[in-house]
């Protein structure tokens, strides 16, 4: 019999975020200091849940005869449990910070929220071992690397400031979102070391080119550069030899991109 994963705690602590993220956005628009506390307290939110999880859920005792307890390691967990989501969470505050649209605050905030939703459900799945939620939900972490490198770069680009510093801060953002992908699938190596750094400065050397465009041209582009590096790298950790397997990336890219010249 297949055991239910509840998520009463997780729908709590994601309607608390939901508050001070749109307390943040609000923030923004107005003439009110207090959105950095706000944009603080979401963070020890999401660090908050991951602690009271851990606590809880990362430990089995090793027979049904011992009471001693063998807990799932920190360490190997922290990167992608903890710094990822605080990342992802963080960029997705700076991106509002600079966006003068309320609207599109809100819209992006909802679908910041369930994918921390699922990020959440994924982790306590993990946790207890409930593999069927967590299978079906593990590109939950692609997207928000995904979506997390759009903020940034969006971000680098308002910010103003010479080329000369942008191309090497979107450098080291998709260096460390590629090892992050790394991590996930638990590739780490020095091939895999050489090959995140040729990916990040694919990316780079992408957004080098299309430097003197747009603030909104310029990051759309670059993350669909690190779109396609990041599908043809999970196409190959699944194992997937077949061409026209490697082949759908580089069609929805080429697609997404007519459709980025044409806006």
């Amino acid at each position: 019999m297949k055991k239910r994963l509840d998520f009463k705690n997780e729908i709590f602590y994601l309607l608390l975020i939901v508050l001070v993220t749109v307390y943040f956005a609000y923030s923004t628009h107005s003439p009110n200091n207090i959105y950095i506390l706000s944009g603080v307290l979401g963070n020890l939110l999401i660090l908050t849940w991951f602690v009271r999880a851990f606590a809880l859920y990362s430990g089995r005792k090793i027979s049904q005869y011992s009471e001693v307890i063998q807990r799932i390691s920190l360490r190997e967990r922290f990167f992608t449990n903890v710094a990822l989501p605080i990342l992802f969470y963080s960029s997705l505050l700076a991106y509002i910070y600079f966006n003068t649209l309320f609207l599109m605050d809100l819209v992006l905030i909802g679908i910041s929220m369930i994918l921390l939703l699922i990020l959440f459900l994924n982790i306590k799945s993990s946790f207890n071992k409930i593999y069927s939620i967590e299978s079906q939900t593990r590109a939950i972490f692609d997207f928000m690397c995904i979506a997390t490198f759009f903020f940034l770069s969006s971000v680098v680009i308002r910010l103003g400031v010479m080329i000369w510093y942008v191309l090497p801060i979107i450098f080291i953002f998709s260096f460390i979102l590629f090892w992050s992908d790394i991590k996930i699938h638990r590739k780490e190596s020095m091939s895999a070391f050489v090959m995140s750094l040729i990916s990040s400065a694919f990316v780079t050397l992408t957004s080098g080119f299309l430097i003197t465009t747009n603030i909104f041209m310029l990051p759309a582009i670059s993350t669909l550069a690190f779109y396609l590096i990041l599908s043809l790298w999970n196409i190959r950790f699944a194992g997937k030899l077949k061409l026209v397997e490697y082949l759908l990336p580089f069609i929805y890219s080429v697609l997404a991109l007519i459709l980025i010249l044409n806006i």
